[in-house]
């Protein structure tokens, strides 16, 4: 309905009203005093409904709270006083959110901000619960924008918050009567962005972006406060913001008394649920207000204040202020109504800001070039600046300059900017960076191009102990994980290389094999605590030493030798990176080596691909977060092993579901940056049927690591799982190109459930031809060939996978072993051998579990639709990972004209 001001008025009064009634009285009354105007009752209704959530930001009449908040109260906390281990300084000020003290800690000796609770917030029992749960997520937060939070705690009956001190000022302060400065007001809110960015990819939302908590350091770094706070105080939308200047630029009415609503998104305002889009739009509005001076949104009384937010648009900023279209367009954006047009996600704003603020730095530094030409500043289109490096290139070419300059930069520069004194300022930008990238190739001080794409041997263990094995390919496998956060450098992953373990190698031939431009080779030799490492990298085009070394260390060192292998590394391979990849790649998820060492053992036990082997997997990975609770690579490795059980069908889902997404979430609270955490948490969403939230966790896992095999398969699946199967195909090869695991038939499967069967068994034989002992590429060779009709070869090649399989023969209740074989029996006419595996796979069950999709499989061959839709419908009650194979695998089609196949389907959010 069109939300005037009466009309809010209206619904405000009958809230309260309603809410004054007894709880089963009010609907009644509602009806009788709405008189059949449906959207005005179902405003209230909406609004009552909220009030009853512990998370909804209504819940106190806003007279009660008006008394008690405009109530002029005394500091809680004197001088000297000391709270835990926190010993009262000063007083720095009071707000909605508390009272807030510069306080030292006596334990460090360092200066902390202070921050009580008030008791209002704190009698509710479950709200404490919720909001410590929140608090200590945001305490986790680890950003230079975000505030640290050191302790959250409770003293006798006060809860704190002990967070570093700012020294510095509010953003509301520091704005206050200053000239708008652009560049400042644009760095702000991109530093804003990006603690914001943070904080969502940890699944944390602010939802009270406002002046008021963001600070300015001296030195001019942002500083986000109060994550995790806004959920404790959101539920009191009629609550004044004494912290903020609400009273100042809304003038409220007795008896009403309302938050931050400035600041507020047309979901809060409606009291309907916030995600990380709330926070984009509030930063809007802040950028609104640093480049006008002025709100978006204002009116007389809070409640016009909120039907502004709902019902108009703000006036554009160029009537209050110069500025560029393209910030128009930016502020905008982030403050549509309508969050699907919103800006999605904090990095997408805080790109479209940092291209701004560089064409406007850009600007700035051509502007005298321009002012002696006499051309007037400004900023042009993306096209303009194409053109005008098409023109520069173009010219370069037919005068010669780019091969051999007969004049200087500057003389050059002048020239152009003469021959195109029409173009503005960001294509004569364009001009010094295309003249630049000329001179600089053409430049005889040039080194050699820049190598992209390197395989790292397994290290050799020369002490050839078993027992430290997976010391030297956890060395391997570091260096790997290292290299791969280098943008557009190939790095094949460990599993890729370990068919080369044990094995005397020539590096041009695993270069040429592997189609990588230089390979690592190294060997490692452990004497007790005594560790010896040499290591060298090969140009696999003319057999050239790029680099090598040799070092001697403690195991304690061994950290700090793969550091500066990979910086080596990175410098034999010429990589040209900026300060920022540079500190990506020296970055260790672990200072600790006890815990390095258990993660390393976690890792070699997850590759041997069973049931007994993924079991000491998780023992290893909680062991090294036993020791190290912030090493975030654990966690991410303890999330893919949960999946890997459930996948595999040795444990029922509820046993590790809920495992998988702590442990992604943990990873991701502690580095967002992490892909292998993110694929993980797309996979956990397959269990879910939530596809969207796959898709869009798989593929930030492949912004943050285009190299991870992990994320690159995870994103084949989901595509093939949505009926996207020649899609899937690319990711598919390139998650091979990276890792090509040797349980695997290559890229087959793909091709496979792509119904390309003729393709898929050519490259299952080429895989055999390789490794003949491939057990897995058999039994899916076999499927291939039975959905192509020849029975008696698939037969035959399963037979012989699980015959050479001897570890996970041992293990029937897998589902893709003995259940397939018993579907290929039975479709070759051979009834009793399917029905002799059929009774094994029931005894199996009552003594341990045995997944519901085995049997589904084994019926499905029998052709028995009841009991095969029997199952199939356990495995999705149940959410048995595997089940997504139900829409695209070749097996199950002859199932697809049954109506509870369609059904099925549904209940999966799939369409048929």
């Amino acid at each position: 309905m069109l939300m005037t001001p009466a009309r809010w008025q209206q619904v405000e009064e009958l809230f309260h009203s309603a809410l004054a009634r007894e709880p089963g009285k009010w609907a009644t009354f509602l009806a009788q005093a709405c008189q059949g105007d449906e959207p005005l009752l179902r405003e209230v209704q909406s609004l009552i409904s909220f009030h009853d959530k512990p998370d909804s930001f209504i819940e106190t009449p806003a007279s009660d709270l008006a008394a008690e908040l405009l109530a002029k109260k005394p500091s809680e906390l004197e001088v000297g006083q000391q709270v835990a281990y926190y010993k009262v300084l000063s007083s720095l000020g009071a707000g909605g959110m508390g009272e807030v003290y510069l306080a030292e800690d006596t334990r460090l000796g360092r200066r902390i901000a202070l921050k009580l609770l008030p008791a209002k917030f704190t009698t509710d029992p479950e709200r404490v619960r919720r909001f410590d749960q929140e608090a200590r997520a945001a305490s986790a937060l680890n950003h230079p924008n975000i505030v640290t939070i050191h302790e959250i705690g409770q003293a006798n009956s006060s809860h704190f918050i002990a967070t570093e001190f700012i020294d510095g000022e509010t953003l509301r302060q520091h704005n206050a009567g200053r000239p708008v400065n652009l560049n400042e007001e644009l760095d702000v809110a991109i530093q804003v962005a990006s603690a914001l960015e943070a904080a969502h990819a940890a699944g944390i939302v602010h939802r009270d972006i406002k002046p008021e908590n963001v600070m300015l350091r001296r030195d001019r770094i942002v500083k986000v406060l109060d994550f995790g706070l806004a959920k404790l105080a959101l539920p009191q939308l009629s609550a004044l913001d004494a912290e903020g200047q609400t009273k100042s630029t809304v003038n409220t009415n007795p008896g009403v008394v309302m938050g931050t609503v400035q600041y507020m998104s047309p979901e809060q305002a409606r009291g309907q649920d916030v995600d990380a889009r709330t926070d984009i739009w509030s930063l809007g509005v802040m950028l609104y207000e640093m480049v006008t001076g002025r709100a978006p949104f204002q009116g007389e009384t809070p409640s016009h204040v909120i039907v502004s937010i709902l019902e108009n648009e703000p006036a554009a900023l160029a009537i209050y202020s110069e500025v560029p279209p393209e910030l128009e367009r930016i502020v905008t954006k982030a403050l549509r109504k309508d969050r699907a047009e919103r800006y999605q996600t904090a990095s997408e704003l805080s790109v479209d800001l940092k291209s701004l603020k560089h064409e406007m730095d850009v600007e700035a530094r051509l502007k005298p070039f321009l002012q002696q030409d006499k051309v007037k500043p400004g900023i042009t289109t993306k096209s303009d600046s194409q053109k005008a490096v098409e023109t520069v290139f173009e010219s370069a070419a037919t005068t010669g300059v780019a091969a051999t300059p007969k004049t200087s930069s500057a003389e050059y520069l002048v020239s152009e900017i003469n021959r195109h004194r029409r173009a503005a300022a960001l294509a004569a930008a364009a001009v010094v960076v295309a003249v630049a990238a000329i001179a600089y190739y053409f430049s005889p001080a040039r080194v050699g191009e820049a190598i992209d794409s390197v395989a790292v041997l397994p290290f050799v263990n020369v002490s050839a102990d078993p027992n430290t094995e997976y010391l030297s390919d956890g060395i391997s496998d570091s260096i790997i994980n290292s290299l791969s956060r280098v943008p557009n450098l190939k790095v094949m992953s460990l599993s890729s290389v370990l068919r080369y373990k044990g094995q005397t190698v020539d590096p041009q031939a695993v270069g040429r094999e592997m189609n990588v431009r230089a390979v690592l080779v190294g060997r490692l030799t452990l004497q007790g605590d005594s560790l010896a490492i040499s290591s060298e990298l090969v140009d696999v085009r003319d057999n050239r030493r790029l680099w090598g070394d040799q070092y001697s260390r403690k195991v304690s060192g061994i950290l700090v030798v793969q550091e500066e292998i990979v910086r080596r590394i990175s410098d034999g391979l010429r990589l040209r990176l900026s300060g920022e990849e540079r500190k990506q790649l020296a970055k260790q998820n672990t200072g600790n080596t006890d815990a390095y060492q258990s993660y390393m053992l976690g890792r070699h036990y997850y590759r041997q691909n069973t049931k007994e082997a993924f079991e000491k997997s998780i023992e290893s990975f909680e062991q090294a977060i036993k020791i190290d609770p912030n090493y975030a690579l654990a966690y991410a490795g303890l999330a893919r092993t949960y999946q890997f059980m459930i996948s595999r069908g040795f444990s029922p889902p509820k046993e590790y579901e809920q495992k998988v997404e702590w442990a992604a979430l943990k990873a991701l609270q502690l580095d967002d940056t992490l892909a292998e955490a993110h694929a993980a948490l797309g996979a956990y969403d397959f269990i879910n049927f939530d596809w969207a939230g796959a898709e869009k966790e798989i593929k930030r896992a492949l912004e943050l690591d285009p190299n991870s095999s992990q994320a690159n398969e995870a994103y084949s699946i989901y595509l093939r799982t949505v009926g996207r199967a020649n899609e899937a195909i690319p990711f598919e090869i390139q998650a091979r190109e990276l890792d090509s695991t040797t349980d695997r038939g290559g890229i087959a499967f793909g091709y496979y459930l792509a119904r390309q069967y003729d393709k898929a068994i050519e490259l299952y034989r080429n895989a055999l031809e390789k490794n003949p002992n491939n057990a897995h590429a058999h039994i899916l060779l076999g499927e291939a060939y039975v959905a192509k009709g020849l029975t008696a070869e698939g037969v035959a090649e399963m037979q012989k996978g699980i015959a050479l399989d001897a570890t996970l023969a041992k293990s029937p209740e897998r589902w893709d072993r003995y259940p397939l074989l018993a579907y290929a029996y039975a479709v070759a006419g051979r009834r009793d051998d399917a029905l002799k595996i059929l009774d094994e796979q029931q005894r199996l069950s009552k003594k341990r579990y045995v997944s519901p999709y085995n049997f589904a499989i084994i019926y499905t061959g029998l052709g028995n639709k009841d009991l095969a839709f029997e199952r199939l419908t356990e495995c999705v009650e149940q959410r048995i990972l595997i089940i997504f194979h139900l829409k695209i695998r070749p097996l199950f089609d002859h199932l697809r004209s049954d109506p509870r196949y369609a059904d099925l389907l549904g209940k999966m959010n799939l369409e048929p």
